[in-house]
């Protein structure tokens, strides 16, 4: 009992990790809406995953299907930004595409097993009460990977987001940063949504970066220790109420965006 609620809080310490990294950087570069939608393509991707294992029996890890769906997503989008496309627009084809593989995929998982949407909707609501080894190694591979590369980047990141028209007069390969910024973000959302779900990953994503940026002066600091705080408090309150680890996230989430509104308004 005491190792398995280890192995929980930890890999909440890692998704907290996650969390911090690419929060900061969505806010500042005023893709939020694109991190937020972006999420229905993950879980578009692991009703896929659950309809090919079920149907073709390819014993495929789900995270994974779900992260190569959301990047392939992210990627198609930032493609057509780089087109002249509008985020806005670019985003809302993604989404459409996305939520139309998960409708037809979960009609086709739904007739073959009885099982198969359960199993999807365990992305909806989070899993990670019980945390396995495969979830820690997920998400430690996803913070060394994400974690680095945002902050080697953040400059270039937050210039495109300012002023593209500029970084590409400097030299810079904005198509190269905006694919691999989307492409950061979508992994990140694919392993937080196998943690602490999707619907969780939607209230959680964006309110270290605000914080950081409100209250810290857009400083790293800030939206890492918000982020621990959030999660891990998140699965502390789930665990004295009895419910999922997803649910106390989200109350503490909105908790904290309520202070800040009123933090602000004082």
């Amino acid at each position: 009992m005491v190792e398995l609620l280890a192995l929980a809080y930890l890999l909440a310490a890692l998704s907290g990790g996650i969390v911090g990294s690419i929060s900061l950087p969505i806010v500042m570069s005023r893709s939020v809406m694109f991190a937020l939608t972006l999420l229905h393509s993950i879980l578009g991707g692991a009703i896929l995953g659950v309809y090919l294992n079920t149907v073709l029996r390819l014993g495929l890890p789900i995270p994974l299907i779900a992260a190569l769906t959301a990047v392939g997503f992210s990627i198609l989008t930032a493609e057509l930004v780089e087109k002249g496309m509008s985020e806005d627009v670019a985003t809302a084809l993604s989404v459409a595409t996305a939520t139309t593989i998960t409708i037809v995929f979960s009609y086709l998982a739904s007739h073959v097993s009885s099982t198969a949407i359960s199993t999807a909707w365990g992305y909806v609501m989070g899993v990670s009460a019980i945390a396995t080894e495969w979830d820690i190694t997920m998400a430690a591979i996803a913070l060394i990977i994400v974690a680095p590369t945002i902050h080697l980047t953040m400059k270039e990141f937050r210039y495109i987001a300012f002023d593209e028209e500029g970084a590409r007069s400097l030299g810079l390969n904005v198509r190269f940063y905006r694919y691999l910024f989307y492409s950061l973000v979508s992994a990140a959302s694919a392993v937080l949504s196998s943690t602490i779900g999707v619907l969780v990953t939607h209230v959680v994503l964006a309110v270290p970066g605000a914080l950081a940026l409100r209250i810290g002066r857009g400083h790293t600091v800030v939206a890492y220790s918000s982020s621990l705080a959030v999660i891990l408090l998140g699965y502390f309150l789930a665990r004295v109420l009895g419910v999922p680890p997803s649910g106390g996230v989200g109350v503490v989430s909105v908790s904290v965006i309520i202070g800040m509104l009123m933090y602000e308004r004082g």
